[in-house]
């Protein structure tokens, strides 16, 4: 007996392997829409933006909008007639912070006024 056929008695006998390809469906891409943590600095500014953004478009309930205007407005009409009454250069920087959150809620409220408009006027 040769040496071959020796080492052929140990092994089992070799099937032919039948290879194939698999392709996966066509995936769409994942949209990593992640709630950013407030304990970031970096994170913490972009919340606050979705905040804002929320604001500004009009997406929000009327009692969040009501309070934002209470909250935010009240304050910022405080830091206008701040503003107003120091009449100085740094008065007009106040009066440009304070305008900030003015424009917000009302580009919000006139969002909010114009979405509710178009949904019953198409009914």
């Amino acid at each position: 007996m040769s040496k071959k056929d020796e080492f052929d008695d140990f092994l089992p006998e070799r099937k032919p392997e039948n290879y194939s390809i698999e392709i996966p469906a066509e995936q769409r891409p994942f949209e990593n829409n992640r709630i950013p943590s407030g304990y970031e600095p970096m994170g913490e500014i972009e919340l606050r933006g979705r905040v804002f953004s929320g604001l500004a478009s009009g997406r929000v309930r009327w009692w969040v909008l009501i309070t934002g205007w209470i909250i935010f407005g009240s304050f910022a009409l405080v830091m206008i007639f701040v503003a107003i009454q120091s009449s100085l250069i740094v008065g007009l920087i106040y009066l440009a912070i304070a305008a900030i959150p003015i424009i917000v809620l009302f580009r919000g409220t006139m969002a909010k006024l114009s979405r509710r408009n178009r949904r019953n006027r198409y009914r």
